[in-house]
């Protein structure tokens, strides 16, 4: 069975609406029993593909966001964030960004972000008179940050399958992240003046020093994460179970907002949330192998060098291709298959893996509310009570500028190196 023909099934079979995870590996199977090699080969692989500590970071902090957001500590940020930007024009748009920035130092999800704080930032929009597809369009962007500034889910999954430094690309992911939200509340001050939104809320000393009190408890996660890392006291992992062991102790013991039923909704949610990942990295794993095997990854070195060899074209062409990507299929299914296919490329030019990392993983989380599929705008679509096609005109200012950010940092690397450059050499 050729290349050619294994994607033509994998296409079909998303096509008919299979499951994304299972396309792949149907096709992989097929693939294998029509070119004589052994199943139970694949078999090995599906079951080694998940045999990683690194992985379980992935439902820690998931499950920290979930335990965050049911204890209410959602509540207890958002108005930090209202006391410290409110009362400038577009207020509440401010404090949907600056939400997000703070929240994603919990969650490292964008869908976990949109689902929980995001609804809230919206809601509060939309209350006060916000038109419904600008909050939307907001929401959805912010919720962008998410992965960017650490922790951060894609990340943990990219250095997985390339081999590369998790601490290394979440402390890279700072400045991306800080660069995204502050053009993202830029924008939102200029079309709040357009437009008259109302401000929020007036400044008072009172007030900010009263909400960063009662927010300090869970502003101090990232700390606590970000500085276990830093310091070499705990792994990756390691710093997820902390996390959900904090943020729990917030929940039942400091707020008391946390019952047992509340904390195992979490962890069905969380299961919820993590078996599809799963089957996406077996799917990828089996999918990568088929793509090695048909020396894909040396046919694509050879196309994109052919056009050229200057670093920053060669970077714009992977882009490129990931954009495209992005806008057909599921962001960590792009890392999973097309990241260690690029990778090789990338460092041939000249190009830092971290740096390659962050900019692919902001790449693919601009696919999140790029139509048609658009994970992030589906999400957000049942939130409020303009249509669909609204939005995605609200939002396509917002993929602009996420655009001009990416672009920026492509072309300046130490956007993304200055501070893992700092700390670990």
């Amino acid at each position: 069975m050729s290349l050619l023909l294994f994607l033509l099934l994998f296409l079909v079979l998303v096509l008919i609406r299979f499951p994304l995870s299972l396309a792949m590996i149907v096709s992989v199977v097929t693939y294998a029993l029509t070119n004589g090699i052994n199943l139970t080969f694949y078999a090995t692989r599906m079951f080694s593909s998940l045999h990683s500590f690194l992985l379980l970071a992935i439902p820690f902090f998931l499950l920290t966001s979930e335990v965050m957001e049911r204890s209410g500590v959602s509540r207890r940020l958002f108005r930090f964030a209202q006391s410290l930007v409110g009362f400038i024009p577009g207020g509440l748009g401010l404090v949907n960004v600056v939400n997000s920035v703070i929240f994603s130092g919990m969650s490292g999800s964008a869908v976990a972000d949109a689902g929980g704080i995001g609804r809230m930032s919206y809601q509060a929009m939309a209350d006060e008179g916000y038109d419904d597809g600008f909050s939307m369009g907001l929401t959805a962007a912010a919720a962008v940050v998410g992965p960017i500034i650490p922790p951060s889910l894609p990340m943990v999954v990219f250095a997985m399958v390339a081999n590369q430094s998790v601490a290394r690309l979440f402390f890279g992911g700072v400045i991306p992240g800080l660069l995204i939200a502050g053009a993202l509340m830029l924008y939102v001050v200029y079309v709040s003046v357009v437009r008259e939104y109302p401000v929020d809320t007036g400044f008072t000393i009172r007030g900010l020093i009263v909400s960063f009190l009662q927010a300090i408890p869970p502003l101090l996660t990232p700390l606590i994460l970000l500085g276990g890392i830093y310091l070499g006291v705990v792994t990756i992992t390691e710093a997820a179970v902390l996390a959900v062991v904090y943020s729990s102790v917030l929940g039942f013991i400091v707020y008391r907002t946390l019952s047992l039923r509340d904390f195992f909704e979490s962890l069905m949610s969380v299961a919820r949330i993590s078996g599809p990942i799963l089957l996406l990295i077996v799917g990828s794993t089996l999918v990568g192998h088929v793509l090695a095997l048909e020396n894909v990854s040396a046919r694509i070195a050879s196309s994109i060098t052919g056009l050229s060899t200057n670093w920053i074209v060669v970077f714009l062409l992977i882009n490129f291709f990931f954009i495209l990507l992005g806008t057909i299929s599921d962001p960590l299914v792009n890392i999973m298959l097309f990241a260690p296919v690029f990778l090789p490329v990338a460092r041939a030019v000249g190009i830092d893996p971290i740096h390659f990392g962050v900019v692919i993983v902001l790449n693919t989380m601009i696919g999140l509310i790029t139509p048609p599929v658009g994970q992030l705008l589906v999400i957000i679509s049942d939130f409020g009570k303009s249509s669909y096609g609204v939005m995605v005109r609200e939002v396509r200012p917002f993929l602009v500028i996420l655009l001009l950010v990416l672009l920026i940092l492509v072309v300046f690397p130490q956007t993304v190196l200055l501070v893992p450059d700092l700390l670990f050499n």
